[in-house]
């Protein structure tokens, strides 16, 4: 008789399985995981002979099994239930590389800009120290690097000397203000490395003191707590010391309108999938100036074919960071209602996102550069739109390794299509490109 039953119950299971997963719908996006999941590969003698349908096929099921998310989910509450959880839980674990296997990372699928890369994803391996449901990567930077992030601002610096000023706006990384003392020594590291940056600086570059404006205000969430990024508050106190630095008058934010959203889990959630840190999703803030703005994007190599995106986009799920400017692209250009003539160009990755819509209520035209994608010519940029303000706004992961400021190096000898030439008639000092002409280098 159990024999029976046994059989029967297996039977069922499978009819279930089955049939579900040939009838419920199939997503084409996981946006908690921002990538696109995998399609079925087509059944030819090609796909067969190289083993592509396989393949495919395994990455297909794997993708699809019904209840997917279901069982995800209750996988990591199981392996948080495997030990005793406190409430002042606090543990390390050890970030890696995640493993790419021919597999598209995406964001917002409702928003049209580049695949998904970040900046944590893409370098940062070190320890994650978990902490009453909030993700800290243990870093503090280094000095020997600080200096050499500010050999190549001085580069930008001296090349533009008179007609460009160029600034830094870089901010420390979450552990800096970790509420426990015995880690405070990340406090100090951040701090020595961005001073590192000022002291370095020379050719009439500009230092703007993010750690110290942060650090008098480390009672209040500055960062997320399930993504690496600074949140809307941490951003806002960093665009304050820019402001301070180029002699600005910061707009207060409570002049500002502020919109929430819920629930947001991002990079670090991703990374580690803990229980704890799901439950205590962050609340998206964020600050919109009262400035009127038209943004559009162009893509890595020219200016044809703009396509208008958000300064504040509807984003939401896992890629609620790219609520700001709309995520990550090559090149944007917004455009304010704030008719003073001036103009500035911001340098960034992901972590300027939050910091440069800000910048709105001061600047006619703002150019957003993503040094990871843009194949333009930064140099002809500046020239040819007459750009007051270069303001290098990357996060620290971005000043601590030598390929990403050769990156941002190679922004002033990209061949890309030189900027078309503004409406009003060039001065003398206008610089103009022509096809025989080699690109502007520092």
């Amino acid at each position: 008789m159990i024999h029976k039953i046994n059989v029967i119950v297996f039977l069922s299971a499978i009819l279930i399985g089955t049939t579900a997963f040939f009838t419920l719908k199939k997503e084409k996006i996981s946006v908690d995981e921002k990538r696109e999941l995998a399609e079925m590969k087509p059944f030819n003698w090609e796909t067969f002979t190289q083993k592509e349908w396989s393949k495919g096929t395994a990455a297909y099921l794997a993708d699809h099994f019904p209840f997917r998310k279901v069982l995800i989910d209750g996988s990591d509450k199981i392996k948080a239930a495997k030990g005793i959880i406190l409430e002042t839980q606090e543990r390390i674990i050890l970030a890696k590389k995640p493993v790419k296997k021919n597999q598209k990372t995406v964001i917002d699928p409702t928003i049209s800009h580049m695949s998904y890369v970040d900046d944590f994803e893409e370098d940062y391996t070190g320890d994650l120290l978990i902490l009453n449901g909030r993700v800290y990567n243990l870093t503090g930077g280094s000095t020997k690097m600080a200096a050499v992030f500010a050999k190549m601002v001085n580069e930008y610096a001296s090349a533009l000397k008179g007609h460009t000023t160029v600034y830094t706006a870089v901010p420390p990384v979450a552990c800096a203000f970790i509420p426990v003392e015995k880690y405070k020594k990340y406090n100090t590291q951040n701090r020595n490395t961005l001073a590192a940056i000022g002291v370095n600086l020379k050719n009439g570059a500009v230092f703007s003191d993010v750690f110290t404006e942060l650090n008098n205000h480390s009672g209040e969430q500055l960062f997320f707590g399930t993504d690496h990024h600074w949140n809307a508050t941490g951003a806002y106190y960093g665009y304050v010391a820019f402001c301070k630095a180029a002699g600005l008058t910061p707009v207060p934010l409570a002049k500002m309108d502020k919109k929430i959203k819920y629930g947001f889990l991002g990079t670090m959630y991703q990374t580690t999938r803990d229980q704890s840190v799901k439950e205590h999703a962050d609340t998206f803030k964020y600050y919109i100036p009262k400035v009127a703005t038209k943004a559009v994007r162009y893509s890595e190599y020219n200016y044809n074919s703009p396509q208008r995106v958000s300064v504040f986009a509807n984003s939401n799920g896992g890629n609620m960071y790219s609520t700001f400017v709309s995520g990550d692209h090559p090149l944007i250009k917004i455009t304010t209602g704030v008719k003073n003539g001036r103009k500035c160009a911001v340098v960034k990755n992901s972590m300027g996102n939050a910091f440069s819509v800000f910048l709105i209520s001061h600047y006619e035209e703002i150019y957003v550069v993503d040094f990871r994608y843009s194949k333009h010519n930064l140099m002809s940029l500046i020239r040819e739109n007459k750009i007051d303000d270069l303001i290098f706004a990357v996060g620290l992961y971005a000043t601590m390794s030598n390929g990403t400021i050769n990156m941002m190096r190679r922004l002033a000898s990209h061949a890309g299509m030189a900027p078309p030439a503004p409406p009003t008639k060039p001065s003398n000092d206008t610089i103009r490109k022509t096809p025989n002409q080699q690109p502007d280098t520092l």
